[in-house]
């Protein structure tokens, strides 16, 4: 009877896992990974490069590492994207490949486009990652388990020089697979959810040297929602500081722009929640690099 409990306080764990997409808080410098429909925005072949590290300190917390790189097309109301995401938490380890293609209109100052992202997520758990405190209690399963399931995303995106919008849908299809099914006792049908994600920026220019950003980003899930609101300022368009704020955690981050093509950033968070005790909180970085790939007159500074 104990390790039945045991075994279903896992899966129910795991099923949490599975629902969960990595978290960003410098996700305004990389937009495509929130909404594919971001696909080609920025004019000029763009490449993010992203590493996560969340709560520092605690075995098997979540790290995730990202590139990201899209591009319009010669014809200015295509854009395409392709996305490589390395997510790990506990005994999951996720990798995700997707290619995007938005489709763009001229409206007012700005695009509006819909974006469509196609891909495969390779799900694989190892289970001796799992530490018991008697062996006794230890599941007797297959060390490891693999799954890839396809995943479709969906999302429409407004942007001009000083503005931007969008929501998104991810997973669509909602994929499902079993754990631990040679389990006699217990196994679990894991699902990805449909994320919706809601995102808004805008950029007040103050003067010649001074822009204030300010973006707000909402997530819907079945099982728990969150919002970001950031604030920055950006200085003579090279260095930015600025924070966030989400129910869990306060967020300083940076962005330097070294050159006209290359920028970083680094974000740490503050950790808010009970297991502040036992981490050192959470840092990210970002690498951006900007090609310009047709003859056209491309709005300078970007500021999304």
């Amino acid at each position: 009877m104990k390790k039945i409990f045991i075994i279903l306080i896992i899966l129910t764990a795991i099923e949490s896992f599975a629902q969960q997409d990595p978290q960003y808080s410098l996700y305004m410098f990389n937009p495509m990974g929130v909404n594919p429909g971001y696909a080609g925005s920025r004019e000029v072949l763009s490449a993010v490069l992203v590493h996560r590290s969340q709560w520092i300190g605690l075995e098997g917390a979540p790290t995730t590492q990202t590139l990201a790189i899209n591009s319009p097309l010669k014809n200015k109301n295509m854009g395409v994207g392709l996305q490589v995401v390395n997510d790990n938490i506990g005994p999951r380890t996720t990798q995700t490949v997707a290619a995007t293609y938005a489709y763009r209109i001229k409206v007012g100052a700005g695009r509006l486009a819909f974006g469509l992202r196609a891909g495969i997520l390779n799900y694989h758990y190892n289970w001796d990652k799992i530490e018991y405190k008697d062996q006794e209690d230890a599941i007797p399963t297959t060390a490891e388990e693999s799954f890839i399931k396809p995943t479709f995303d969906f999302g429409i995106y407004y942007n001009s020089r000083t503005m931007y919008f969008g929501i998104a849908a991810d997973h669509l299809n909602t994929a499902q697979f079993h754990l631990l099914d040679n389990i006699d006792t217990a196994s679990s049908a894991a699902r990805q959810n449909v994320n919706i994600t809601g995102t808004f920026g805008k950029a007040f220019i103050l003067n010649d040297n001074l822009v204030l950003n300010s973006a707000i980003l909402v997530r819907v899930t079945k099982t728990a929602g969150s919002m970001d609101f950031s604030t920055s300022l950006l200085i003579k368009n090279k260095i930015l500081f600025g924070f966030s704020l989400r129910p869990e955690a306060l967020i300083v981050l940076t962005e330097i722009n070294l050159s006209k093509n290359l920028r970083m950033g680094i974000a740490y968070d503050f950790d808010g929640t009970e297991l502040s005790n036992y981490n050192s909180g959470s840092v990210e970085f970002f690498l951006g690099y900007d090609i310009g790939l047709f003859k056209s007159k491309v709005v300078s500074p970007r500021y999304f």
